[in-house]
């Protein structure tokens, strides 16, 4: 009998994300309350709380895209194209925005790039990234500029010996600014956590594509003010409009 409790409630640990409101959806259920506030508090650390320090302040707002995007490869990482694709195809579903990837013509200055909602990833030596991010331990770095919340230009740099840090990368370029860094034990798992750390994840876990298809929501706009934001999410929450599964007892799978 105590068996049987035990596994209704871990049963019911799924939740589910919409980016439409799509009424097509089968078992809607919302997290217990616990599992809820720990997704909660990493969608807050993720979207909404600066942790990059003083040179690099945004408001605490929602920040992500509101149309179409190109993606253009620099030359010198044209051969990264099917990664890129494939990596841009799937945030494709859980946006509900195209991605269309392209080939740059030129590696000439950044500034020289179409009009329009446009992220240009770059390839450069790995000798070379202390000189370019001013830093020894940064292999890798994103950065995205918008108006009121709604981006339209991001530059993505990836070390050569460290292109394993896509992911990474384009979830950050998405609109999450921030790393997964909790100062508490945590069984939350993401590509957005440190690579030193145990909570590094080599693809998208579950709990990355549930707080992607939440920031992508169509209520969730861009601008809107981190309290606001939290509420809207709890809200989306209790409606059982989420299609991502929150992974019973914490473990992470990667999403196709």
């Amino acid at each position: 009998m105590r068996r049987s409790l035990y596994s209704l409630l871990f049963a019911a640990l799924i939740a589910y994300v919409s980016v439409s409101g799509d009424a097509a959806q089968s078992a809607r259920l919302t997290p217990p309350a616990k599992q809820g506030d720990f997704f909660l508090g990493y969608f807050d650390t993720l979207a909404l709380t600066a942790d990059y320090g003083p040179f690099n302040r945004r408001p605490a707002w929602i920040r992500k895209w509101t149309g179409p995007v190109k993606v253009i490869l620099d030359p010198g990482a044209r051969h990264m194209r099917p990664q890129v694709e494939k990596t841009f195809a799937r945030v494709s579903k859980w946006t509900g925005l195209p991605f269309r990837v392209i080939t740059g013509h030129s590696s000439g200055p950044a500034q020289n790039i179409s009009t329009g909602n446009v992220i240009r990833i770059k390839l450069i030596e790995t000798a070379d990234s202390a000189r370019q991010f001013l830093a020894e331990d940064i292999v890798c770095q994103t950065e995205t500029h918008g108006i009121g919340g709604a981006l339209h230009t991001a530059f993505i740099i990836l070390s050569r010996s460290y292109t394993d840090c896509l992911k990474h990368e384009v979830m950050h370029v998405l609109g999450f600014d921030s790393h997964w860094r909790p100062s508490e034990k945590s069984h939350i798992r993401s590509v957005l956590a440190m690579r030193e750390s145990p909570l590094r994840a080599g693809d998208y876990t579950k709990w990355d594509v549930m707080a992607i298809r939440l920031l992508y929501n169509q209520r969730m706009n861009p601008g809107l003010p981190r309290q606001e934001g939290l509420e809207l999410a709890r809200e989306l929450m209790a409606g059982g409009v989420q299609r991502a599964s929150l992974p019973p007892g914490g473990e992470s799978q990667p999403v196709q």
